[in-house]
């Protein structure tokens, strides 16, 4: 990452000299905004699905941006461990249903085939379920919540919304070990031109 040196006093935390956290930080807006919209009075289906697809998108692009931070970041440790993260979930699939059964395959049936395998429900306040009225301005009668649930797949009748909560922690957790790994911490600040840690600001003793 090539940065001009007027910005050589800037410490920021390890976390974000990666794109993969930075697409990650903008998923998790994307679900705190899908949150607070199912929980308002009319819910118009073209807006939940807007905020579900860009939340679903950029937390696969987070992963997919592991191939560019093993080229590009500052440090040749974390380059290293990213790319190995990203090796590991290619190989041990099975370990990481998350992201093949849910992030990559939903992101790809938005992309090819528009469609969403979430789709809206209304829950009852003891927890029973029914079908939301199909139009595109739902009037939610106010004795009930909307709830958005997988149609199909490995994931079939999951909470989407808490599954999405769980993708975010998982790429985080991916990022951070990988992080971890190369002997850093995610929150530890570093130079944003060179890497370096702050100088240390050394007391001087006043004796009269």
């Amino acid at each position: 990452m090539t940065v001009p040196p007027k910005y050589a006093d800037i410490y920021v935390p390890v976390k974000y000299f990666l794109t993969a956290h930075r697409a990650l930080s903008d998923g998790k807006t994307g679900i705190r905004q899908l949150e607070e919209h199912l929980g308002s009075t009319n819910i118009l289906l073209s807006e939940w699905k807007v905020i579900w697809i860009g939340a679903c998108a950029l937390l696969r692009t987070s992963i997919s941006l592991f191939t560019v931070d093993a080229k590009s970041c500052i440090n040749r440790r974390i380059r290293e461990e990213i790319r190995m993260e990203w090796a590991s979930i290619k190989e041990r699939r099975d370990e990481h249903p998350i992201y093949w059964e849910f992030l990559r395959k939903e992101r790809n049936n938005i992309i090819h085939e528009y469609n969403c395998a979430a789709y809206e429900v209304w829950m009852e306040q003891d927890g029973t379920i029914r079908p939301a009225r199909i139009s595109l301005l739902s009037l939610r009668p106010q004795d009930v919540s909307s709830v958005l649930i997988m149609r199909d797949g490995r994931y079939k009748n999951c909470n989407s919304l808490d599954l999405l909560k769980e993708s975010a922690e998982w790429v985080e957790s991916r990022i951070f070990e990988a992080i971890r790994r190369a002997g850093f911490e995610p929150d530890e600040e570093r130079n944003l031109v060179n890497f370096q840690k702050r100088p240390t600001v050394e007391k001087t003793l006043l004796t009269e």
